[in-house]
């Protein structure tokens, strides 16, 4: 009896001991750390605190470790590299128009060729994507976009300079496999602040490319080519030449998903295969991801469009400096620093207490006040003649207005690839296609409707484009899930209705779902355990019969077997430093004490536990008083005894 107490103090005690070290764990992941150990299919420890398929349930943007941070910043970093050298020539457009002969449609044509080029090939980024992985996809369009970019060095004519600009525009394709590389690596509750702050950071080359090219080529000109502008500005491709082939190198040492590469996943079985036909039914035939379409065109569309009409806007319209001009247009770029990252947590924060239809409104608030300030940039110079705006002393305002218009652009970017990973899982990358490529063909039509005609206003052009974003806002309310409803309808509201209107074939997972079934068993320990090394109860008592049946077995000769005390008896690292500098002396002294009972004495406890579910209207105390009665048995005659 007394050692029956015993061993109930003590199996309290080492719950209440597991309890406080899973309290101590969540601290421990909250602050970005693994503290459980936990590592990938082939035993490589994760840095960062993972949920169960292995994506960080954290975002530590201050490490580049393997495989979830590594990723993230080549993600963004690729991004914006490609951002950078699209955008390079706008801020030395008036060096280069009159080298080139080049006229304001001419360079509107470019600009619209230097977004629109890619429409297609983000599609094809996003099967690239589902089939082989984000990351080799990055590569490519990295390292084969520097070609162009070298091209613009020895164009001679506004052709030439045309065909360029289409061509290095392909690489923002790189956007889509930022977003769905982003998208395989973090968990849910925090993957709208991941691709958030990625895609920000990465349009940030928007930004710098306007502040830093103007200064480059004022270096270059008075380093290289005194005097000789033409030379100058053809030298400054140099730099995102470099910056394009360097991250393209460096993009290829991630890795494709949290547990390996995709060739590799395939072939050890972990990964189902993905099937390109699959993933394009499936991925065209949402509805939802059509409507993202429209509404990412009229915020990140309307960002590519401001991006190449901002510098020339202020130097034409304000009369300042090239310098000056390329520096206050930068700063609608910069606001990317942290304002997309804010539209991915207003998303994730309306998303945990309002679910999908929270996300839903977090867009559609943030795209209206995109257009309202849209407006409000224009109606300030709107009233004025042309001659007049430069006395007026108005740019400080309009770079006011530019910079908080800027702030909804990007908050209703990031609140758009919030949504887009919970639109179809077995297609997230051709999903993201459709998406990106619907930013860059948003830019083509704004460009096109408000901007390309000679006669044009721009400040006009900016009040007709913000009601367009007003307008188009209002798609948020047909953005619809079945299981969760919409801005405007509950779950179940359209009754059987789902916008997916092709399903995946059952059985069939997503380009990120990771089988982690066959490799649990022979996974390293790290995998399995947690950092501490502690060895639950219920686990000893197994361990403990397994014990006890092997101490009986009788070796070849007829004697027995002398047992070594298993794993369950010994201390388990419990009375490690690291252990006793986070728990209480009190807690781990009488674990150990629980930890020490025998193998028998462990499995009287586990058969009492049998027989108190058999005999629920018995306390303990009286099944052990009738076991004892029994003469210490512990099956089912205790529970016969009167």
């Amino acid at each position: 009896s007394k050692l029956a107490e015993g061993t109930r103090v003590a199996m309290a005690d080492v719950a209440a001991l597991e309890a406080e070290i899973d309290r101590l764990h969540a601290y421990c992941e909250r602050h970005g750390l693994n503290s459980r150990g936990v590592s990938d299919i082939v035993g490589r420890e994760f840095a960062l605190p993972v949920d169960a398929e292995h994506k960080a349930t954290v975002l530590q943007v201050t490490t580049a470790a393997q495989p979830h941070m590594r990723a993230f910043h080549l993600a963004w970093l690729g991004f914006f590299s490609t951002f950078f050298s699209t955008f390079a020539p706008a801020p030395l457009m008036p060096y280069i128009k009159p080298a080139l002969g080049i006229s304001k449609r001419e360079a509107a044509v470019a600009g619209m060729a230097s977004v629109g080029s890619t429409i297609f090939f983000r599609l094809i980024m996003g099967l690239v994507a589902d089939t082989i992985g984000a990351r080799r996809g990055m590569a490519a369009c990295l390292l084969v976009t520097t070609l162009p970019i070298l091209g613009m060095m020895y164009v001679q004519d506004a052709t030439g300079f045309i065909v360029c600009r289409g061509l290095i525009g392909i690489s923002l394709a790189s956007f889509v496999a930022c977003q769905a590389w982003v998208s395989v690596m973090f968990s849910k509750p925090i993957v709208g602040l991941a691709n958030a702050t990625a895609g920000g950071w990465g349009n940030l080359g928007g930004g710098i490319t306007n502040l830093a090219m103007p200064f480059v080529f004022l270096a270059v000109r008075d380093s290289f080519a005194p005097g000789d502008d033409d030379a100058a500005w053809r030298l400054c491709f140099w730099l995102p030449a470099l910056l394009h082939f360097g991250t393209g190198l460096a993009t290829l040492t991630g890795r494709d998903l949290p547990d390996g590469n995709v060739d590799e996943l395939e072939l050890s079985g972990a990964k189902q295969k993905s099937r390109s036909d699959v993933v394009l039914k499936v991925g065209f035939s949402n509805l939802n991801g059509w409507l993202l379409c429209v509404l990412y065109g009229m915020s990140f569309g309307v960002e590519l469009t401001v991006t190449n009409e901002a510098a020339t806007y202020f130097f034409e319209y304000h009369g300042l400096s090239v310098k000056l001009a390329g520096a206050l247009a930068s700063c609608f770029g910069l606001m990317n620093l942290f304002a997309r990252s804010l539209g991915g947590i207003a998303s994730d924060w309306l998303g945990k207490r309002f679910g999908m239809p929270g996300r839903i409104w977090s867009l559609w608030i943030s795209q209206a006040l995109e257009g309202v300030f849209c407006c409000l940039l224009g109606l300030t110079t709107s009233g004025m003649a042309l001659e007049e705006i430069p006395a007026s002393n108005t740019a400080g305002r309009c770079v006011l207005l530019l910079s908080v218009f800027s702030i909804f652009v990007q908050m209703a970017e990031g609140g758009t690839y919030a949504i887009v990973p919970q639109v179809s899982r077995s297609a997230l990358g051709v999903v993201s296609g459709i998406v990106g490529a619907g930013g860059n063909l948003g830019s083509v039509v704004t460009t096109a409707a408000f901007f390309a005609s000679s006669d044009a206003r721009t400040d006009d052009s900016f009040i007709k484009m913000g009601l367009a974003i007003v307008a188009s806002s209002c798609l948020c309310a047909l953005l619809y899930w079945p299981d969760e409803g919409g801005a405007l309808l509950g779950p179940r509201a359209l009754g059987r209705f789902n916008p997916q209107l092709v399903l995946p074939p059952e059985g069939y997972g997503g380009a990120d779902v990771i089988d982690l079934s066959g490799f649990a068993k022979g996974a390293p320990a790290t995998a399995r355990s947690t950092v501490l090394s502690t060895v639950k109860l219920s686990e000893s008592v197994s361990t403990a019969s397994e014990y006890e049946s092997s101490a009986d077995a009788e070796n070849g000769d007829g004697s027995k077997e002398s047992a070594v005390a298993p794993a369950a008896t010994q201390p388990c690292k419990l009375c490690s430093a690291e252990l006793r500098s986070v728990l209480s002396s009190d807690a781990v002294e009488q674990a150990l004490k629980g930890l020490a009972l025998s193998p028998a004495e462990l499995r009287h406890e586990d058969a009492l536990d049998a027989l108190r579910l058999e005999s629920p209207g018995l306390s303990t105390d009286e099944l052990r008083r009738r076991a004892m009665s029994a003469g210490g048995a512990t099956d089912r005659s205790a529970l016969e005894l009167v």
